[in-house]
């Protein structure tokens, strides 16, 4: 291995963007793989260090250049098939979105790792922003005493225009992904705050299909509301993608002893104790200003997106790869978050039914789930296994012509 981790980068759009953070963490870029040639064009003018990359369009060649390590920034719903492969070639996988969304796939992911010896990581950003790393510190220096509940929500409404031009085509992923399917933002915070894994899943939806209308999207789900029971026998409640307001991403930790949140109107930390329990040297109610608590490294991911969690994932990715280090979200949690999305979906669809999340660390589990392909993207014939929204919903000829209106001039899209 060189000096630097070299990436090779599949899909120039997400993936693209996220090419600054691999120099910025020490690594650099040796290939870039996307079917779009003024894409990658794109990616070398804004990013120069990377203009020798080799380019390729075929990932099956792709995969065979000379590097360590490949950074997954292709469709949500298609990550699995690629990292399987790109593992199997002796590469390691760091993977932007949902590990799988079937459980075969899951399945398949975990052997792959187990088998190959590569690494697997999710580039599940959220965990790391300042707000985030903060009530874990909190929660992982043990005055708060133990869980008792915990919150996660990922709210991004979206008008017509922006569903509209992020998703182009009546086939796009978004355009068919089940409210509990985008859930890892919601859910992955609290896992790493906490150290917690799910074991337990059940989910209801709101169906409000005026959110869809003038667009191709085949939910007329505004939200689903998703809970957990965890390890340590606590609850999270938790939101895949909704869509109300107000807009933003919120976290919450409800403890024996004390309590943290993020203050939705000030971005204040919240940090509350029972006032026969305060510990020593704190108080029984504080806000205040939130700090990254390496300023050296804060400074670094301050203008990287996603609040920093950009840079973040990436810089621990290579340092793990750098020191022989198992990733915090390797391939066991990522495939426990990606069954929580799954299982959730199949909870609004079958009465709320409460489903047992499996832990693929364990063949017996495994062997319940290798054969099961349920999925609700649809094929070239628009066929599906399961529907994406709760109740019966489908885009009228009216919504798909203002769709088209904006999908003229979708070739701007890189993911």
């Amino acid at each position: 291995m060189s000096s630097k981790i070299r990436f090779g980068v599949f899909g120039s759009g997400r993936g693209g963007s996220l090419i600054g953070n691999i120099y910025a963490s020490g690594g650099e870029v040796v290939a870039i793989c996307d079917r779009r040639p003024a894409a990658i064009a794109q990616n070398k003018i804004q990013f120069p260090d990377c203009k020798d990359a080799a380019e390729y369009s075929n990932f099956d060649e792709f995969i065979k250049h000379d590097m360590d390590a490949v950074l997954l920034g292709n469709y949500f719903c298609e990550h699995a098939e690629y990292a399987i492969k790109a593992m199997r070639a002796g590469k390691h996988v760091l993977s932007e979105t949902i590990s799988n969304i079937t459980m075969a796939e899951g399945v398949a992911l975990v052997r792959a790792k187990e088998e190959s010896g590569m690494t697997y990581a999710l580039l599940e950003n959220y965990p790391n922003f300042k707000e985030n790393l903060e009530m874990e510190r909190l929660y992982k220096e043990g005055t708060l005493g133990s869980l008792v509940y915990a919150e996660g929500e990922y709210v991004h409404p979206m008008s017509e225009q922006e569903q509209n031009m992020l998703a182009p085509g009546e086939r796009h992923w978004r355009n068919w992904t089940p409210r509990t399917y985008y859930t890892t933002h919601a859910l992955a915070p609290l896992m790493q705050m906490t150290d917690s894994m799910p074991t337990k899943v059940s989910a209801m939806a709101s169906f409000q299909p005026e959110v869809a209308k003038g667009t191709a999207l085949r939910t007329g789900d505004a939200a689903a509301i998703i809970l957990c029971q965890t390890n340590t026998n606590a609850v999270f409640r938790i939101t895949g993608w909704a869509m109300y307001q107000p807009h933003g991403s919120f976290y919450r930790l409800c403890c024996t002893r004390g309590g943290v949140e993020t203050n939705h109107s000030t971005g204040k930390m919240r940090l509350c104790y029972n006032h026969w329990c305060v510990p020593e040297g704190k108080e029984a109610f504080s806000e205040y200003d939130i700090k990254w608590q390496d300023e050296e490294l804060g400074k670094r991911a301050e203008n990287a997106g996603h609040g920093g969690g950009d840079f973040f994932v990436i810089y621990n990715f290579i340092k793990d790869l750098e020191n022989g280090r198992e990733p915090y979200w390797n391939v066991y949690r990522s495939t426990a978050a990606a069954s929580v999305a799954i299982l959730a979906w199949r909870s609004v669809l079958n009465g709320n039914t409460c489903y047992d999340v499996p832990d693929f660390r364990c063949e017996e589990d495994r062997r319940k789930y290798e054969f099961d392909t349920i999925s609700p993207y649809p094929d070239e014939n628009y066929k599906v296994s399961v529907p994406c929204s709760s109740k019966p919903y489908a885009p009228t000829k009216e919504d798909l012509a203002k769709a088209n209106e904006y999908w003229k001039n979708a070739d701007y899209l890189l993911k």
